[in-house]
């Protein structure tokens, strides 16, 4: 085993490539809708969605920015919980890097050693543009995939969905809503990515020696594309859809938008990132036919409203364990949840 190079060097080369994905993955790094280039894209493309509606006559408002951030919206309880937990889930970040950054390093590493074994025989291998490119999509397809299926089995068993509710009870989509997240729902989410990701990058490791490039742009083209598209949009008030074609292909703003509506039409479609084809191929898409009129919030499979249980911090961190070990307790099944 790492007969084509010792320890040292994989220790050394994972610490490296280790220490630039945390760079990359920063608070507002390009994987970030708080990054510039998302932010960049919310105004650019939303003036550009203010002056179309203003040509068709369908806004009165002459302010763009009171378009863009209406007050009755970003001044809301609903939006300082979204603060508060943002602030919050930077704090406990360090923490969730020092469980995943050592498991991921060590399947890395092993995945690395494994492949090594069948690819050294003394051969050095220098990849090919079409194997950079071949690693590249394989790893940003994984990275979209993995959160398809976070994203999926948090609203599909009643286990992990309390943990997940908490992104759902936000009455009103702001840009910072995508981060009002439980750090269970990160933890489970970097580990099924870490999963399905450092297989494939302990490969390219092992067969070429080297995973900074494929693995660094592989996990930040997804987000990076998905910020100059308008991911920043996806919570928001602002309606932008693809069309019908591009909407099996790629998730729009508008169909996050109507993933978070409580609309029994709605409920628990378009799961995707930002492929659209998970949702496709498992049967969970919805494609809107025109704008819908939205509500959001959590309700039942009925439509039913539910009551507001993330109104501080404090309830958003410790209602969800409450309510998971109430799961626990009972002898209902740990799937198909109601609400």
């Amino acid at each position: 085993m790492l007969d084509r190079f010792g320890a040292l060097d994989v220790v050394s080369t994972l610490a490296d490539w280790l220490g630039q994905a945390a760079t990359v993955l920063s608070p507002f790094g390009t994987d970030s809708r708080l990054h510039w280039t998302g932010l960049s894209a919310f105004f650019v493309i939303g003036l550009m969605i203010y002056l179309l509606e203003r040509k068709h006559g369908r806004l009165t408002s002459a302010n763009p920015l009171r378009f863009l951030f209406p007050p009755e919206l970003y001044l809301t309880r609903s939006t300082l919980v979204d603060i508060k937990v943002y602030i919050a889930g930077r704090l406990l970040k360090p923490l969730l890097a020092a469980i995943i950054v050592p498991l991921n390093a060590f399947l890395i590493s092993i995945t690395a050693a494994l492949v090594s074994d069948q690819f050294s025989n003394g051969v050095s291998w220098t990849p090919s543009m079409g194997m950079v490119l071949t690693a590249t999509i394989l790893v940003a397809v994984m990275f979209d995939f993995g959160y398809y299926v976070t994203h999926r089995l948090s609203h599909e068993t009643k286990l992990l969905w309390p943990f997940h509710k908490l992104h759902h009870s936000a009455e009103v989509l702001t840009p910072l809503t995508a981060k009002r997240n439980h750090p269970v729902f990160d933890l489970v989410l970097a580990i099924i990515r870490m999963v399905m990701i450092a297989p494939v990058a302990g490969a390219i490791f092992g067969a070429f020696g080297v995973i900074d490039f494929f693995t660094i742009f592989g996990l930040i083209v997804v987000i990076a594309v998905m910020n100059f598209t308008g991911g920043a949009l996806r919570h928001s008030h602002i309606w932008l859809d693809f069309g019908p074609v591009l909407d099996r292909i790629f998730i729009s703003p508008a169909q996050h938008q109507i993933h978070h509506s409580v609309a029994p039409e709605h409920h628990d479609k378009n799961y995707g990132l930002t492929l659209a084809i998970w949702d496709w191929m498992f049967g969970t898409l919805y494609i809107p036919r025109g704008r819908e009129a939205l509500s959001f919030g959590i309700a039942d499979r009925d439509g039913k409203p539910q009551p507001q249980v993330h109104a501080s911090l404090r309830q958003a961190y410790l209602v969800p364990f409450q309510e998971a070990a109430k799961v626990l307790r009972s002898q209902d099944t740990l799937t198909e949840k109601n609400a």
